[in-house]
């Protein structure tokens, strides 16, 4: 090949332009978008905040939401996961009355075992806050589902749970839950803890 036919490609090149004699770049693929994060439905966020009614906002504000399923024998359903060991469940939907929980690691142990039907291991002391108040079917029977024939809801002011290891003497607290003194649910069973009326500040 002389030069003269080397002079006349590139004239040819120059003349149809460069992109006809160079290899056109191949476009960076598009990225794909991040998906967008899923916002709390109405729904979910009420009951959110529901649960987080049950405590102080410095407990409740990084605790662990749970819900309750709708089915029987389904777990119970995360809302949102928490980062200080402490849960909270919302209003329980089989009761007449509002009645969400805020539950410390010790309760939490003691409300799986109740769920389960088998005995808590209580080892340390344990707190709840039901600051909204709450009510339940019996005083005496931790398995009741609705009151006994003639009996009413039993219907607690805002307060706090305790749970200690062995249990309560019931010579030192009374079993009354009338009495608006703390006393003793469920004495004498695996499940029994102490209910103590509290008044809830504003913030």
């Amino acid at each position: 090949m002389n030069r003269s036919f080397l002079m006349i490609a590139l004239v040819i090149c120059l003349s149809l332009g460069l992109s006809a004699c160079v290899p056109a770049p191949v476009p960076a693929p598009t990225p794909m978008p991040a998906p967008a994060a899923e916002s709390p439905t109405p729904d979910t966020a009420a009951r959110i905040a529901n649960a987080m009614s049950a405590a102080p906002l410095a407990i409740a504000g990084s605790a662990t939401i749970l819900d309750w399923p709708t089915k029987e024998g389904d777990p119970m359903v995360v809302l949102r996961q928490g980062t200080n060991n402490w849960t909270c469940i919302a209003d329980w939907p089989v009761s007449p009355g509002n009645d969400p929980v805020c539950n410390d690691p010790v309760w939490t142990t003691w409300n799986d075992a109740y769920a389960a039907g088998t005995v808590p291991e209580i080892t340390t002391p344990g707190i709840a806050y039901m600051l909204a108040g709450g009510s339940d079917p019996s005083n005496t029977d931790p398995m009741a589902m609705a009151p006994a024939p003639g009996e009413a809801w039993i219907t607690t002011p805002s307060h706090i749970m305790l749970l200690v290891p062995g249990g309560f003497d019931a010579k030192q607290f009374t079993t009354d839950h009338a009495s608006g003194q703390p006393y003793i649910m469920w004495d004498g069973t695996p499940y029994e803890h102490l209910m103590v009326p509290v008044v809830a500040m504003p913030a």
